[in-house]
């Protein structure tokens, strides 16, 4: 099996190499590290469209070059460099060449520093994929050669009680050995300006809603694995924001957030509002399962 790494040409950060080989090295993938070089349409022989090729394989050869120093030597790596009419069409050409089991990316440049941000780059590959894909946030490292996943965090919500998202990260992290967590964000905008709900109501509200979900996630594990995993840990992260509330949750070394998304007629990846806010305010790496078509 294969994880494959999209790095852009002249990308400075090792975000997504960190994350690919934490992920690799954690099921046992092989890795191939792709940089795509966009070829002009419609071609053009010129000299100058030569000669911005030429540089721009060059600043890829580059990228791979320092990348691979940047992953530990257990793992077996290919370095490729690929011509295609676009850097999205291009990273998934090669992933489907390699049946990858996912795709790593980093986060847009002009993302804020220690959180997830969806670039053009990515946001047409969760349009077009088939494939898991899974983000780094801006500035992303693991701080180790040798990082695996320590634990996996399944962000949970009422419209992940009839999916099969909990179970499948139940079984990820029992092949791989690391630990499970459900967290549920509950976003409480200041009210004391208006004076329309009391503190002690909205506690109430956002109490018998955790609850509520607690109740669903035991379901979701009782029918998904026949009572296999009776307990996981549950927390709940409250904040005026969403980032607010994805800090109030503590984080850890080695921590995946998994988020699910929907699908629609044209995209097996649709983030519905609420799972786009935890991604663009995730601290940590997110990790996106793609849900069959209507009628698939």
């Amino acid at each position: 099996m294969t994880t494959v790494i999209g790095l852009a040409p002249r990308e400075r950060g090792a975000a997504a190499v960190h994350l690919g080989s934490m992920l690799a090295r954690s099921v046992s993938d092989d890795v191939v590290v792709v940089t795509v070089v966009p070829t002009p349409w419609p071609p053009n022989p010129s000299r100058i469209d030569a000669e911005y090729l030429a540089l721009q394989t060059k600043a890829a050869e580059s990228a791979l070059a320092v990348a691979r120093t940047q992953i530990g030597p257990d793992l077996s790596v290919e370095l490729v460099t690929h011509s295609a009419r676009s850097v999205p069409s291009g990273l998934l050409e090669v992933a489907r060449d390699r049946a990858a089991t996912v795709v790593a990316l980093g986060s847009s440049s002009a993302g804020v520093l220690g959180r997830v941000s969806l670039g053009g780059v990515a946001e047409r590959i969760l349009h077009s994929a088939d494939i898991p894909v899974t983000l780094a946030p801006q500035g992303f490292d693991t701080g180790t050669t040798y990082a695996r996943i320590s634990r996996i965090t399944v962000a949970f919500g009422r419209a992940d009680k009839d999916s099969d998202l909990l179970v499948t990260a139940a079984s990820v992290a029992a092949d791989i050995g690391a630990t499970l967590r459900v967290a549920c964000f509950a976003v409480r905008p200041m009210t004391a300006a208006s004076g329309s709900i009391e503190p002690a109501a909205e506690d109430l509200v956002v109490g018998e809603w955790a609850a509520g979900l607690q109740s669903d996630i035991r379901e979701a594990l009782r029918a998904g694995d026949g009572g296999a995993r009776t307990r996981v840990d549950v927390v709940v992260g409250q904040g005026g924001t969403w980032a607010d509330a994805l800090t109030a949750v503590p984080w850890g070394t080695g921590e995946v957030l998994a988020v699910g998304t929907s699908s629609s007629t044209v995209s097996r990846f649709f983030l519905g509002s609420h799972a786009s806010k935890i991604v663009r305010n995730s601290p940590v790496p997110v990790y996106l399962w793609p849900r069959a078509l209507p009628g698939s």
